[in-house]
């Protein structure tokens, strides 16, 4: 059973609830949910906020509505290899935490140097651009699915103002997993306050120019980010070129 809901954002409690039923494995995946109608009494809430969970998690390839059937947990042995790591990204227990903290080592690493590379090598147009960034992240704070778009759109310009090719393709092919994690994360409003805060943090450091200090804020971002994801938060092995 499901607990009732009481916070104010019913739709971000409402996915936050279903997934946690996934990642205990009372939900299977390939299984139907429980019909609208069952699931919103269950809840407690109207119809319309369920309605708005179950499009989050579709977003975020946590389950798929299939027509005239319902809702149904997405099966990661139908997917490609990566959507079988974001499933796990999703899990409250990692299926393999070694591969997972590799993976999320080699993110810290990278963008980290990246940012470092953007703000010694951004031309004006690319800091406008991220000026212009920043103003649409601060008006998505109240859309978990748009925010989560502006979050990848962050990530992969900072990565594109680095000029670096080779550390850019390992970007942008980690954000075809980032961007799901991610989109849990942001199912809830602290969380995307504080990937805000970061953002800022790492955007000043570049338009200023210094490349240590967005260096360290990307890095302590990140990690930060990392920290509640099984087995994800990176060691010290992770710890980015200085200098």
């Amino acid at each position: 059973m499901f607990e009732t809901v009481k916070k104010k954002n019913l739709y971000e409690e409402i996915a936050g609830q279903v997934m946690k039923k996934i990642s205990q494995g009372q939900f299977c995946p390939g299984q139907q949910l429980p019909g609208e109608r069952e699931l919103a009494i269950q809840l407690g809430v109207n119809r319309g906020s369920l309605r708005e969970a179950l499009r989050v998690l579709e977003f975020m390839r946590v389950v798929e509505k299939r027509a005239g059937e319902g809702v149904f947990v997405r099966d990661p042995a139908r997917d490609s290899s990566l959507e079988a790591v974001v499933f796990r990204f999703l899990a409250e227990d990692g299926l393999d935490r070694d591969s997972l903290q590799g993976a999320c080592e080699a993110v810290v690493i990278t963008e980290s140097n990246l940012a470092k590379l953007a703000a010694r090598r951004a031309v004006p147009g690319e800091l406008e651009k991220l000026k212009q960034l920043m103003a649409k992240m601060e008006s998505r704070l109240d859309d978990a699915v748009g925010f989560t778009d502006v979050d990848q759109e962050f990530h992969l310009l900072v990565g594109q103002m680095g000029k670096s090719p080779v550390l850019f393709s390992v970007v942008s092919t980690m954000w075809i997993i980032m961007k799901k994690y991610a989109g849990a994360l942001h199912i809830y409003p602290e969380r995307r306050q504080k990937c805000a805060a970061g953002h800022r943090s790492i955007a000043a450091a570049i338009m200023a120019g210094d490349g240590e200090t967005a260096c360290r804020e990307m890095e302590r971002h990140l990690k930060g980010g990392f920290s509640i994801l099984p087995g994800g938060s990176p060691g010290q092995n992770s710890t980015v070129t200085r200098g």
